[in-house]
């Protein structure tokens, strides 16, 4: 390269939705240079977790063959943990064991160097160990960034920010606002090695399945957030998210958490024996729609988690795919505005009215309230306490004989608050994740 290159668009990041708006670009036969700060694409990601397959299938039928996968999710777990009790609600299918799959675990470390690989076969220019510290804006039109090296600034009409959680871009832009730590958790993740045969016994999957394991729970000192443990091939990805205003307010270390989180028998009975190979920690977006930026201005968008793509609703957990969907969906819009000349706000809208469209922006819309039903400390206190303590009694035989289902929650909800604020907690619920 040399100072001063221009490309037909930009895009910053490597990841998923980055990858796959270089990709859209590059089949359309644009200049596209996509950069990455890593070394190269996700050797900074920190993912432990699993992909869902259908933005793999409809663009990169191939996948199946070639993507670095390590087992089809068979099986769902959530489990409910009281003190000393738990339980564990479990779904298992069979289909799900069938290419191209409904989702698997991966190591995001493999998958962005494969995706971003499909992007560099279609001809976009992969430029790693680049960052782009700002973004060169002329007559109010953004039309470039200023990277971090030698060569000097890139230039383009268009550039598609898919910079990450924070998005210092974005920021920059005016896009994306100043971050509220409400929105946000902190998640720390440890990958245990443990033999596949072991693995497939414990979670009751066979060679060919695995299983995703998310847990709501008692924390410690108040602590918000929840767990989670995945089968990858012969190691299992465990970790601990919690919301940043609760982690302030309990004064609880992550590391802390994530420790007591693996003492918890159902947890401890599932990774006994595994050996550490790595951690980290990062921050999770789980404001959904309500933390949604602008995605648009004068030659800008965003994708990606810079665009806040990422619906934490307690039992789902989806990110990546809606990544690479609003990735494509860029790349579309880019590749339009290429075609008229116009780079405009006015075109570029186009893209957003595309994400609020597509089941992306319904997902989030439908769920929108889920946030705000897990910043209630009962749902991670009360909640699991009285429900495991309740099915405890209706299983244990005694003199006293055994008491219908519904009595024993309205006692154990009342000793712990009264039935009023159960029966707020469960139309919050209903109107959350129900009706």
């Amino acid at each position: 390269m040399s100072g001063n290159d221009e490309f037909d668009a930009i895009v910053v990041g490597a990841g998923p939705a980055g990858s796959c708006a270089a990709w859209r670009l590059a089949r359309e036969g644009k200049r596209v240079a996509l950069l990455e700060r890593g070394a190269h694409p996700g050797a900074k990601n920190l993912f432990g977790g699993m992909i869902y397959s259908m933005e793999l299938a409809r663009h990169f039928p191939h996948f199946v063959d070639q993507a670095p996968i390590e087992r089809p999710v068979t099986r769902h777990a959530t489990w409910i943990l009281g003190q000393e009790r738990s339980i564990n609600v479990d779904f298992a299918s069979e289909p799900f064991a069938a290419p191209p799959y409904n989702g698997f675990t991966a190591y995001r470390s493999r998958f962005d160097r494969w995706l971003a690989a499909e992007a560099e076969q279609a001809g976009a220019l992969l430029i790693p160990s680049t960052v782009a510290d700002a973004l060169i804006v002329e007559n109010g039109a953004v039309v470039g960034v200023r990277v971090r090296r030698g060569e000097g600034d890139l230039r383009a009409p268009v550039v598609i920010c898919a910079d990450g959680i924070l998005s210092l871009l974005g920021q920059q832009a005016g896009l994306v606002p100043k971050p509220d730590a409400r929105h946000y958790s902190l998640g720390v993740r440890e990958t245990l090695a443990l033999p596949a045969g072991t693995i497939e016994d414990r979670f009751q999957i066979g060679p060919e399945g695995g299983c995703a394991a998310l847990f709501l729970g008692h924390w410690p000192k108040g602590l918000q957030g929840g767990g989670f443990v995945y089968t990858n091939r012969d190691t299992l990805s465990i970790g601990f998210v919690a919301q940043l205003p609760s982690i302030e307010k309990s004064g609880v270390n992550i590391m802390d958490a994530l420790d007591a989180f693996k003492s918890q028998p159902a947890v401890k009975r599932m990774i006994q024996g595994g050996e550490r190979l790595e951690y980290g920690a990062h921050i999770v977006p789980e404001g959904g729609w309500r933390m949604r930026p602008r995605l648009v201005r004068d030659g800008l968008m965003l994708a990606g988690d810079a665009a806040a793509m990422v619906l934490a609703a307690g039992v789902i957990y989806e990110g990546v795919h809606y990544a690479m969907h609003s990735g494509i969906l860029a790349g579309e819009t880019a590749v339009e505005a290429l075609a008229s000349g116009d780079f405009s706000t006015r075109v570029l809208s186009r893209y957003e009215r595309r994400i609020h469209d597509s089941y992306v922006g319904r997902n989030l819309k439908t769920f929108r309230r889920v946030p705000d039903l897990l910043t209630s400390p009962r749902m991670f206190t009360v909640l699991p306490d009285a429900l495991c303590q309740a099915a405890e009694d209706f299983f244990r035989a005694d003199d006293s004989g055994h008491e219908k289902l519904l009595p024993l929650l309205k006692r154990h909800f009342a000793k712990r608050g009264g039935l009023l604020p159960l029966l707020r907690d469960l139309w919050r619920m209903l109107r959350a994740m129900v009706i």
